[in-house]
């Protein structure tokens, strides 16, 4: 039987092993350097969002980036330093943050989401709850600046043929089930959320009853080459031989690929939450995005989440309490209704997203090799990609039909 080993127990290389087990054939091990499903997918927001298919290199992001570089409370911030890496990434985003580039990008994104939202229902059903619920998602703005943003993306979802719909303030109460302090606000109804946490659980009890086998708290160290073949992961604990390899390491990957010649553009881009246990008082009934300040709003069955910011500081995990102030305020801004308890009763976390400069996920052979395979990329949208990318690590490396075109993502399109 040939064996697969998948660098990375978060969502995305659960997912993976979830679709290649369902295939049968394959012995698989998921090792990480941490707990199993840890790191970014242990803290996000949960969001299932179809409505996010604009890219994150859009056009005005670098000029907002710029705007806000030297305010340490902002939405996007990048800590200034010497990088080659980050100058690369950078240079690359600006080169994709085009009208063009989203007119490409959208439809694949829309593809992949709206496949993933249904994959992921169905998965609930075979490895257990994890609090999925189909509630929508809204996004309340305050300015004249927050509704043409919203303008930009109701055209795109117009033109895509997504639904949504415009929500005038009188009505936004009514939808939220709290009272909202906006001039309006944009209404996705097909997007989706879930529990993170309880998902990437569900799917280790479920894999493990499967027979897939775990190395938690064991860091790899090199990937053992042979030409074009990878023959194995070397880790703190020994040698794994593998017929096939997945990396699927989150913002580590580009470490890991850079060993065997592969220069993967890919910068950590740091977020925050805060989750409050029991939900207090005022949440609202479904998930918000709040337009201006771009922070996600959560209501779970037993607690409540804040989550936002988007930092590139590199592959480091300090909270910084600016930040944190920043999103805790933002709720109260736009939910007044709120009774929020202090922001130290929170338990407040840190993660880091993998971002290409192009917004779109990496999900293909590693170019030089033969069986070493990359799922990484997938910048905020690991939770809402999950599915359909181990679906599609599922049919590349078996050899059947892809579920989408994965063209887009092929890893060679920095070259």
């Amino acid at each position: 039987m040939p064996s697969v080993v998948i660098i990375g127990g978060g969502a995305i290389g659960l997912a993976s092993a979830f679709f290649l087990r369902q295939r049968g054939d394959f012995s698989i091990t998921v090792i990480d350097q941490g707990p199993i499903g840890d790191g970014c997918s242990y803290g996000n927001a949960g969001f299932i969002s179809p409505s996010h298919v604009v890219p994150l290199a859009a056009p005005g992001v670098i000029g907002k980036g710029l705007r806000w570089l030297l305010n340490p409370e902002s939405p996007f911030y990048i800590r200034p330093r010497w990088d080659s890496e980050l100058f690369r990434w950078l240079w690359l985003f600006r080169r994709s943050a085009t009208e063009a580039h989203v007119t490409r990008s959208a439809p694949v994104l829309q593809a992949l989401l709206e496949r993933s939202r249904e994959l992921t229902s169905r998965l609930q059903e075979t490895v257990g709850d994890f609090e999925f619920r189909r509630d929508g998602l809204l996004m309340p703005f305050q300015s004249e600046a927050g509704r043409h943003e919203c303008e930009q993306l109701a055209r795109e979802a117009e033109r895509l043929g997504m639904a949504h719909e415009w929500i005038p303030a009188e009505r936004l109460a009514e939808l939220a089930g709290t009272k909202v302090h906006a001039e309006g606000g944009l209404f996705f109804p097909g997007d989706a959320h879930l529990r993170p946490d309880r998902f990437t659980a569900a799917l280790h009890r479920y894999l493990e009853q499967q027979g897939v086998r775990f190395q938690p708290e064991t860091p790899v160290t090199e990937l053992e080459r042979r030409g074009g073949q990878v023959t194995g992961v070397r880790a703190s604990d020994g040698l794994l031989a593998a017929d096939q390899v997945v990396v699927a390491a989150g913002a580590w990957s580009a470490r890991l690929v850079r060993a065997v010649g592969y220069r993967l553009p890919l910068q950590p881009a740091k977020g925050y939450s805060l989750t409050f246990t029991p939900p207090p008082e005022g949440v609202p009934l479904r998930p918000l995005l709040l337009t201006e300040t771009k922070v996600a709003v959560t209501p779970f069955r037993e607690a409540f989440r804040l989550a936002g910011t988007l930092e590139l500081s590199g592959l480091e995990l300090s909270i910084r309490d600016r930040r944190v102030q920043a999103i805790y305020r933002a709720a109260g801004r736009y939910l007044p209704a709120l009774r929020l308890p202090r922001m130290e009763q929170a338990e407040i976390w840190a993660g880091l997203r993998p971002c290409t400069p192009d917004g779109l996920p990496v999900v293909d052979r590693v170019p030089g090799t033969e069986n070493l395979w990359l799922a990484t990329g997938h910048a905020m949208l690991g939770i809402s990609l999950a599915a359909v990318t181990g679906e599609l690590v599922a049919a590349l490396i078996s050899g059947a039909e892809p579920p989408v075109d994965p063209t887009p993502l092929r890893a060679d399109r920095w070259r």
